[in-house]
């Protein structure tokens, strides 16, 4: 069933679905040679799941488990059509990064386009790699798959890798900015272990993402032992499916990728709670879930599903057993990946016996191969301690090595040639023991050490540079924290006894100073706490909304709780700044639950000769350029919506709000807040900005005077595409040339016009106070969580709504425009209203 003809195509977007996906026609660009059809015996249909990558995938292990070289030269000729294929749709510029087309389980709502992804990426890689080694063993040239293979692997490196942080980002957009999304999803990270794409260093650094920024959610019942959890596929939001789920194949390919990883402990307990929260406390007992009762939206979904069912079987077999033949290479790899506190495990296969013995400093492991392929064994072992008294295979004398560039602890090789059966006995030495290290906790700009007992350091690697004028010896490595706020790890090569390996060591780092809100959102209340971070003491000038006062931090501790004096609050941000030697600490505490009066005088401006556009039109216009010139999944022309629902919108609608004005022109909000809109539906009502053509990138309002706070109603799109990273930017200058700034992120403060975020405090955080809504169909004002909303499919909000944001501002000097700019591609940001807090005087 695959096409053999035409050899290539045009690229034509469907116009009947707003081009958000190609015309399914036989002949297009994505539908010719190499394209597999989901019909079995030749029947060819365009369809709009491209499953090449997955089948080609599965074909390449099956040929690695059974060394089948004749049904490899049967389909070579298919082999290579595909990565024809895939490199004549997508990477279409030849940069060796790889777009995907609904290639992977998570592809519905999933429109990357035209940009370089990380797990299509790496999917072509390995794909390239095999089909190298694939043609050295039939006698054909291979050359342009390993060069291919080395092009996307630099690639990757070069513009996917975040090296400051330690893991691939999700994709590199392919127009505007070329903005990376550094919020990676669990395919990113499990498909580029499964694929072999990052270096063992790397490899520990990706895994360690999904412990910091990947949600988890605790798996509980009445008697159930603690500490079990699942996760979900993403942080990303608003909720569409299938971008931020918990499905049970997504989470066991993750504890599969932690396996491959060496993360053996937290592979099987994410596993085990993966198992006992599907087959013993859901609906159905013994079912593999697709998705889990601790999904927000679907729930417990589908019995025995058959990506579950594949997965949980993979994740044990190749991961709690590690069993990987690799016949291709004649190699049968074993690498167990059991919890330290297991005694024994046995598995009984088709293919093969193995099992597991462990009796005080003696491990016996057994293995019966009834592989066709005759491989020779290489069985990895992690290090019970530091030295061996002895390794027996079959009764005689092993060979074995230490594996010098293993990181995460110590391993050993034993290798042995092909047999039916092994006995291999090791005897470890019980009086040596291996380092410890707990993680560490640092600031930004402090010194910092770490003494090493019973192991020496040999070397560093600092991939992250989080030193800087690092320095070491045999027992202790010394500098100061150079990287940002987050997780971070470096790697100290050790030797202790003949074991030799690589350590990480994790280092969670913070600001040297940092402000946090306590129980945000009581009313007319902000409480704080100031942490000192450092290791010296701070003398510091506090300004609370501009009102100083004296305070002094000890190192390394937290000040007691702290209130905003109820006369000096303001709705909305209250700024703090902390100077100390020179430096500058600022953070906003955000809380709308307040109505005291301001202090000021409040000025509405009249933006009428500045005003574009109507915001109800905001869906009901083209968005036609820019858009990829290459066969891909993308926003339909509505500017709402995704590929698998290309005709869905959400009808905008002001009539209400626009009545609400009639009286006065303006709007008042419980908080004393007025602003000033017109209320002639003829007339417009906001300015747009946007990376599409319809709008301008950025625009300018001008302002004058001097203001202590700038309040802005604003409405626009965002989606889960461009989540977790900044779609836009107010910018507020001064005549003096500087400027104060609002960031606009989804889903901390930028807001989707359709809907309101759901969240549930696991899956779903904004991380941030919901802001102010005014809905635009009803004129309602919600200041506070409006919980009358019931979640379907998210929180839509009939007719749409708008956000109030604001910014502090310097009361001291004189203002001189205010500009907006939208970053992200695809989205479109607005604004309706702006009004200014002025002094009194």
């Amino acid at each position: 069933s695959q096409m053999t003809s035409p050899l290539t195509g045009p690229v034509e977007a469907d116009t009947v679905l707003h081009l958000a996906r190609q015309k399914e026609r036989l002949g297009n660009a994505v539908f010719s040679s190499g394209y597999i059809s989901r019909n079995p015996n030749g029947d060819f249909k365009a369809h709009h799941y491209d499953m090449n990558l997955v089948y080609i995938d599965a074909l390449l292990r099956h040929l690695q488990w059974t060394g089948d070289t004749a049904y490899a030269r049967e389909a070579w000729p298919l082999i290579q059509r595909h990565l024809d294929w895939e490199k004549r749709n997508f990477d279409m510029d030849g940069d060796g990064l790889y777009d995907s087309y609904a290639a992977i389980w998570a592809s519905d709502a999933l429109q990357y386009s035209g940009g370089g992804v990380t797990h299509s990426s790496a999917y072509n890689y390995w794909a390239n790699l095999m089909a190298a080694k694939i043609a050295h063993i039939l006698h054909q040239d291979g050359k342009s798959y390993e060069q291919e293979a080395k092009k996307i692997l630099k690639a990757v490196n070069e513009q996917l890798w975040l090296s400051k942080k330690g893991w691939y980002a999700e994709y590199r957009d392919l127009l505007g900015n070329q903005l990376l999304h550094e919020a990676a999803a669990l395919w990113t990270i499990y498909h580029s272990m499964d694929s072999e794409l990052p270096d063992p260093f790397q490899a520990y650094q990706t895994i360690k993402y999904i412990d910091a920024q990947i949600p988890h959610i605790p798996v509980r019942a009445n008697n159930l032992e603690e500490g079990l959890f699942t996760i979900s596929t993403s942080n990303w939001m608003p909720y569409i499916w299938s971008l931020n789920v918990v499905a049970m194949a997504e989470t066991m390919h993750t504890a599969l990728a932690q396996w491959q990883t060496g993360d053996q402990e937290q592979a099987f307990l994410l596993w085990k709670s993966a198992l006992i929260e599907s087959m013993y406390l859901g609906n159905s007992p013994g079912n593999l879930v697709q998705v889990s009762f601790y999904d927000a939206i679907r729930g417990e979904t589908y019995r025995d599903f058959a990506d579950p069912v594949a997965m949980t079987a993979r994740s044990l077999v190749e991961g709690l057993y590690g069993i990987n033949p690799k016949a291709l290479d004649h190699q049968l790899l074993i690498k167990p990946g059991f919890p330290k506190q297991w005694n024994q495990a046995s598995i009984a296969l088709p293919d093969i016996d193995f099992s597991f013995t462990r009796k005080a400093q003696t491990d016996l492991y057994q293995i019966q191969n009834k592989f066709v392929a005759k491989m020779d064994l290489l069985l990895k072992l992690p290090v019970q301690a530091s030295e061996i008294e002895k390794v027996l295979v079959n009764g005689k004398p092993g060979v074995w090595a230490i594996d010098a560039n293993a990181v995460g602890r110590p391993s050993i090789d034993i290798k042995a040639p092909y047999a039916k059966s092994y006995s291999i006995l090791i005897e470890w030495k019980k009086a040596s023991q291996l380092p410890v290290f707990a993680a560490q906790k640092t600031a930004t700009a402090n010194a910092w050490s770490l003494t090493v007992s019973n192991a020496t350091i040999m070397s560093v690697n600092d991939p992250q540079s989080v030193l800087t004028n690092s320095r070491h010896d045999a027992k202790s490595i010394h500098g100061t924290i150079a990287s940002s706020p987050g997780m971070h790890s470096l790697f100290l090569q050790l030797k202790t006894g003949k074991m030799q390996w690589w350590q990480p060591i994790d280092l969670n780092v913070a600001e040297p100073i940092s402000i946090k809100a306590i129980d945000q959102e009581q009313r007319n209340q902000i409480a704080y706490q100031i942490t000192n971070n450092s290791l010296d003491a701070v003398d510091a000038q506090l300004m609370v909304n501009g009102k100083p006062s004296p305070l002094q931090i000890p190192s390394q501790s937290t000040t007691e709780t702290k209130l905003i004096q109820t006369g000096a609050l303001v709705p909305g941000s209250n700024q703090l700044v902390l100077h100390w030697k020179g430096r500058t600490v600022k953070q906003n505490l955000l809380n709308w639950n307040i109505d005291q009066p301001l202090k000021g005088k409040l000025e509405p401006l009249d933006l009428s000769p500045y005003l574009k556009n109507k915001v109800n039109q905001i869906f009901r216009v083209q968005y036609l350029s820019p858009r990829p010139t290459v066969p891909t999944l993308q926003l339909p022309t509505q500017g709402i919506g995704e590929w698998t629902y290309p005709l869905r919108t959400a009808n905008i609608s002001d009539s209400g709000f626009r009545k609400s004005l009639e009286a006065t022109g303006s709007i008042v909000l419980p908080q004393g807040i007025v602003f000033k809109s017109p209320s002639d539906s003829l007339k417009n009502n906001i300015l747009f900005t946007s990376k599409w053509d319809n709008y301008p990138n950025k625009t300018k309002v001008p302002l004058q005077g001097s203001a202590a706070h700038a309040y802005l109603l604003m409405a626009g799109s965002t989606n889960p595409m461009q989540s977790r990273m900044l779609n836009g930017i107010v910018r507020i200058y001064y005549t003096d040339g500087t400027a104060d700034s609002l960031e606009l992120k989804n889903p901390e403060n930028w807001w989707p016009i359709d809907q309101d975020y759901l969240e549930d405090g696991y899956a779903f955080q904004t991380n941030a106070p919901k802001p102010i809504r005014i809905h635009l169909k009803t004129g309602k004002v919600v200041s506070v969580y409006d919980n009358s909303m019931q979640a379907f499919n998210g929180k839509p909000i009939n007719g749409g709504a708008a956000t109030v944001l604001d910014l502090p501002l310097n009361n001291a000097k004189q203002l001189q425009s205010l500009e907006l700019e939208t970053i992200a591609n695809d989205v479109v940001i607005g604004i309706m209203a702006i009004t200014l807090l002025r002094s009194e005087e």
